[in-house]
């Protein structure tokens, strides 16, 4: 961010100086001593975006006049602040025509969740890139995917820092937090959500079609498979402690990958697996399996992106521009989810019918509400190993405002903050 910054505000130097010694761009005559630069011609001369300087109005408090609705540049205070922004060390010696250096950000996602599917239409309408490319004009831009079986997968790739922003289900979240207690230079924040839908519908216990199995209690003596450390295995054993046979307890339990478990089902190998969107619907369309609870299970299902604070900080410009391709990934599936679904089905081979019917169903919302916040918190409450005293949620929605803003949309703070979801307004 910091090395970004300083190439820009170098050739915003440069050109400043030598655009103010030619006398152009004056407002008035230079002899009576006052001049400025609109707005717009410093957009185009500097090769920065209007997101750029409102950033740099906000952060780096950049100077301006605002006269009505319109912001000028008074060239003497802009080249105090540039040069009380200037850096020293070896940025400071690169010549300002060396080329741009190329900008490679890893975005981590998991195609095998529906409530997660923002990021897989991103990728596929390339709305991530366009947002960059308005925020780096200059610059090279490579966006790397990573598709991962699982939560876990890309917790330790934001551990590790091979990756930089991932999507995540809720008990992944919470274990995120944890970690950041336990891992000094790990400190997670949450950005935004994702998909969510009441009372955990999304996720439930299936079985084979034509089981026997109609209630909780038949699951004691059967053999069940969920995918380890997963928000479908936290919801799983909070039913079998229900029934008095916790996982930990229960001899049949066995952690496979959701699409193993699919073919457990469709094979019959197991009595039951507890299972995400959009598994569910796959196997009613199949006609292989029959979901045990239709409505759901325990507290809402929410989905959301989470990624280091230190490099969200260093790399504003870059969350800014995924959070706002965020928001218009669920505008179209809002308002468009037949053309969503058939950007899933070109991705996964979903059925398009299926994707549709899927998407219909959660609600793509990214802010972050109290109720949200108090849903992760009971999750902590409610499972034996997690205290939530010692790791709460640590949410940062300031990127997100401001993406909203730059957008021409209402910020959360403007939205009613009960503990229910606004009926009307969705980001």
């Amino acid at each position: 961010m910091q090395g970004r910054s300083f190439v820009k505000i170098k050739l915003f130097q440069f050109v400043l100086s030598d655009f103010t010694e030619k006398g152009a761009f004056l407002l008035f005559p230079k002899d009576k001593g006052f001049r400025l630069i609109t707005l717009q011609e410093a957009m185009s001369v500097f090769g920065i975006s209007r997101a750029t300087i409102d950033r740099w109005r906000r952060s780096k408090q950049l100077p301006t006049i605002k006269i009505g609705k319109e912001v000028f540049f008074d060239p003497d205070e802009l080249q105090m602040w540039i040069k009380s922004h200037s850096v020293c060390g070896a940025a400071a010696d690169r010549p300002e025509s060396a080329p741009a250096e190329s900008l490679t950000v890893s975005i981590g996602y998991q195609s095998g969740t529906a409530h997660m599917w923002s990021p897989l239409i991103m990728k596929e309408l390339g709305f991530f890139e366009e947002e960059l490319r308005k925020q780096f004009p200059h610059r090279p831009i490579k966006v790397l995917w990573h598709n991962a079986e699982n939560g876990l997968e890309l917790v330790e790739g934001l551990i590790s820092g091979l990756i930089q922003i991932a999507s995540l289900g809720d008990y992944p979240i919470r274990i995120c937090s944890s970690l950041g207690k336990l891992l000094p230079n790990f400190q997670p924040v949450l950005l935004a959500f994702d998909g969510k839908t009441r009372n955990g519908k999304g996720i439930s216990v299936v079985v084979p079609s034509n089981s026997i199995i109609r209630k909780p209690d038949d699951l004691a003596n059967v053999t069940i498979s969920t995918v380890a450390n997963s928000s479908a295995g936290m919801r799983l054993n909070r039913l079998l402690t229900s029934i008095g046979a916790a996982e930990q307890e229960h001899p049949n339990v066995i952690h496979r990958s959701m699409s193993e478990s699919l073919t457990d089902i469709v094979d019959r190998r197991v009595g039951a697996s507890a299972m995400w969107e959009p598994y569910l619907s796959l196997l009613r369309h199949w006609g292989a399996g029959t979901v045990l609870f239709e409505e759901g299970m325990y507290e809402d299902y929410l989905t959301g992106l989470v990624a280091g604070e230190r490099w969200a900080a260093n790399n504003e410009a870059i969350v800014i521009a995924y959070l706002k391709a965020h928001v218009r990934v669920h505008q179209l599936m809002r308002s468009e989810p037949a053309s969503a679904a058939k950007r899933v089905q070109a991705s996964t081979g979903i059925p398009q019918t299926v994707a549709w019917r899927v998407l219909s169903n959660v609600r793509w919302d990214a802010a972050v509400y109290p109720r949200d916040l108090n849903t992760l918190q009971r999750l902590e409450e409610r499972f034996p190993g997690m205290a939530p005293e010692l790791y709460p949620i640590r949410a940062k929605t300031d990127y997100l405002n401001i993406a909203l803003e730059e957008m021409g949309l209402p910020s959360i703070e403007a939205s009613p903050q009960g503990n229910e979801w606004p009926r009307e307004q969705m980001y």
